[in-house]
């Protein structure tokens, strides 16, 4: 079956990164979207263990469509019965619709469940179980998907019970951890760590620790009653993974305890310290860091951004990965850029320069 992990739109490398490495070849990408061929029994490996993606998703099926009659024997045709039980609930928790002659949601959405409930033969008697549904129709192409995550997205760890005034989401901070090729043996510091979330991320990333700490819409359905999935030991780790520093105190015990509760506190460590005064490291280092900027924080303004210069004589060996809004960075700071790109960060285009 066709399987689809969704992530923030610019960081689709990320989840191929980790699909890769737990085995499958991935067939396409699109914007937020990785396409691949699985098996039932993947997916709660997948919920489990992917740190950069945000849901795992069945396509069931696509097909063109430019009429609603089209629309229902479409989704009349795929294989529902194998997937959803008679009694069971569909719930349409998104409609996205793309430069297509179908464009009123609602009745997209009538119609779909209406030719699912008829193929599964529904007797009207819900039993609470529910098959949350995203639909999506572009250029009049119709995708169905089943969403084996949720509720709550992949990015709900449990561990983040407080925030700093500008936090990543984890599924973000974990991304750019690895699109900005971390060598795990190398010490990664975040020198604007906020509430912790990128050490912390990193430090779940090297344990490969499993998203555990929540529950999945899949665990309800039938068809996974018997499976029983292959779970990842935990890698052992003698060392501190990742560094912390901020120059708010307060935020550095909220970053601590985060870290209690995502079980790494023995991987991670925090300091109090502004990022001028900080010592030169002359060891090899990663650097991956979300500085405050403008559009949310007061310190993100130009002369700000220009002090980041001073990262590069404080980590004259690391390879340094810094987040910000600001398409003109390069030209704000005077350190050698290796590479850029752009992703969506809470509906806000964000751009990451690797140095």
């Amino acid at each position: 079956m066709e399987l689809v992990v969704l992530c923030s739109a610019g960081l689709e490398k990320a989840p191929c990164i980790e699909l890769k490495k737990l085995g499958f070849k991935i067939k396409t990408t699109t914007s937020g979207h990785v396409h691949f061929d699985g098996h039932l029994i993947d997916i709660p490996k997948l919920n489990l263990y992917l740190k950069s993606a945000d849901r795992v998703m069945i396509n069931v099926t696509d097909f063109p469509s430019e009429t609603f009659d089209e629309l229902f024997e479409g989704t009349f045709s795929a294989n529902w019965n194998e997937l959803v039980h008679k009694r069971g609930t569909i719930v349409v928790e998104k409609v996205k619709i793309t430069n297509s002659k179908l464009s009123a949601k609602g009745a997209v959405a009538s119609i779909v469940k209406k030719a699912i409930y008829s193929k599964i033969k529904s007797d009207n008697q819900p039993d609470g179980i529910i098959y949350p549904m995203y639909i999506y129709i572009k250029n009049n192409f119709v995708s169905l998907m089943l969403d084996t995550t949720g509720k709550n997205s992949l990015s709900k760890r449990g561990y983040r019970m407080k925030t700093s005034s500008a936090p990543l989401r984890e599924t973000i901070a974990a991304a750019l951890i690895l699109i900005s090729g971390w060598d795990q043996e190398v010490p990664l510091i975040d020198p604007f760590c906020g509430s912790g979330t990128i050490a912390i991320e990193a430090a779940r990333i090297a344990l490969q620790m499993q998203n555990n700490k929540r529950s999945f819409s899949f665990e309800n359905w039938p068809l996974f009653k018997d499976l029983k999935p292959s779970i990842v030991n935990q890698h052992e780790c003698k060392r501190t993974v990742a560094i912390g520093y901020d120059k708010n105190p307060d935020i550095l015990q909220v970053a601590n305890e985060n870290a209690i509760r995502a079980g790494v506190k023995k991987y991670v460590r925090f300091h109090c310290s502004d990022f001028e005064k900080l010592p030169i490291f002359h060891e090899k280092l990663h650097i991956v860091t979300n500085p405050p900027f403008g559009l949310r924080m007061r310190e993100g303004n130009a002369s700000f951004y220009r002090k980041l210069s001073k990262l590069r004589k404080i980590f004259p060996d690391a390879r340094l990965c810094l987040i910000t809004p600001r398409e003109d960075l390069q030209k704000m700071i005077s350190i050698e850029l290796q590479r850029k790109f752009r992703f969506q960060n809470s509906g806000l285009w964000t751009w990451c320069y690797i140095f």
